[in-house]
């Protein structure tokens, strides 16, 4: 970015004209680059960002017989069209489409006006001919998370996993603790997709605290093709008691062998746009590192090249089975042109021996 820093928002650059000075100005998309999106599905949004105030924002929408302006003063001059952001002082603007029709497939395209230069953002629209809604969303623990008799221990972490199964488009995750929405210490969506069938997990992390006891976490997954628009699913939270005067019961852990963990796969997420394996510079990529049946869990570490990764990642997921432990951790970093020719590099470490996986990058404008 020309100061140094660059936009927390997840989404893909566009890269404009130059500014006078030399340095161009970005447009970032929300969602990056690409949407698949059902026949009939309500208030999809779709914005458009930059680092500096806007002197005006036209939009052209697929449909739509004209493109116009979309603003925060001016009322949208289509039908079930409304505007979408925080507004031209912001550097925000967009639309949301009240509901879905085949005719909204195709590009969506902004055009912003900053200090006499113009700039354009792109989102391709997919519409999809059926819904199919996701099975019901679940919560799951991780395996070393000690929560016998549904009880968790003041001040431990405890880390949770949100999936959401087979849907078509996938399901958009949230998290609420009793009633209220959720945003620290949420991971990036991570989703899959095969044979127009798209799994959707999202990992969330929490110290329990003495005011938490009963209240529920809840996952909401939300999909057209659900009745109402959403499901949830909740895990009540019970304070394990602690008696200070009573004996405690020592329990001999397990001494089991050591196994070394397969190796290590990373896995992108269907949402990254890629172009003939290149990523877009200045989208998030968003990885998944995955350690499989090794005795006990392999730990990560993350490099690009030989620099260590600390922001981005998710807490890791440790789920077990008879063939041991698996593990699993999301990175979300944001592509730097620099990083073409760069390679993301995944360490499991374990007792038996460290295992490593690449991922090389390209990048492309």
């Amino acid at each position: 970015m020309c100061n140094g820093k660059w936009l927390s928002v997840v989404g893909i650059v566009l890269l404009g004209a130059f500014l006078p000075t030399g340095c161009a100005l970005q447009v970032i998309t929300e969602p990056s680059g690409e949407v698949t999106v059902a026949e009939g599905q309500k208030n999809v949004n779709l914005l458009c960002l930059v680092e500096e105030p806007v002197d005006f924002c036209i939009v052209k929408v697929p449909g739509a017989p004209a493109p116009f302006a979309a603003s925060d003063k001016l009322p949208a001059p289509v039908e079930g069209i409304r505007f979408y952001g925080l507004g031209w002082s912001k550097g925000s603007c967009g639309i949301t489409i009240d509901t879905i029709k085949p005719t909204h497939d195709g590009p969506f395209e902004c055009t912003v006006s900053v200090k006499g230069q113009t700039y354009k953002g792109q989102i391709d629209i997919t519409v999809s001919g059926e819904a199919v809604a996701p099975e019901p969303p679940q919560i799951e623990l991780a395996s070393n998370v000690d929560s016998r008799n549904g009880e968790f221990e003041f001040g431990k972490k405890v880390t949770m996993r949100c999936v959401s199964r087979n849907g078509w488009p996938g399901a958009k995750l949230s998290w609420y603790l009793d009633g209220v929405k959720l945003t620290d210490d949420v991971g990036a969506e991570f989703s899959e997709t095969s044979n127009r069938r798209t799994t959707v997990e999202q990992i969330y992390r929490r110290a329990i605290a003495v005011e938490d006891n009963r209240k529920q976490v809840t996952c909401r997954a939300e999909h057209p093709a659900y009745p109402g628009g959403f499901m949830e699913t909740s895990l009540p939270i019970k304070l394990k008691k602690v008696y200070t005067n009573d004996k405690q019961e020592v329990q001999k852990e397990e001494t089991s062998e050591l196994k070394k963990p397969k190796a290590p796969k990373l896995v992108v997420s269907s949402e990254v746009s890629q172009r003939d394996g290149a990523f877009k510079a200045g989208s998030n990529l968003v990885v998944q590192c995955v350690s499989q049946d090794g005795n006990p869990p392999a730990g990560f570490l993350w490099f690009l090249n030989d620099q260590l990764i600390y922001e981005g990642l998710s807490a890791p997921f440790i789920s077990r089975s008879s063939r041991g432990n698996t593990v699993q951790q999301t990175l979300t970093y944001r592509l730097k042109p620099t990083d073409a020719g760069k390679t993301l590099i995944c360490k499991a470490r374990h007792p038996e021996g460290s295992q490593e996986t690449r991922l090389p990058i390209s990048t492309y404008n």
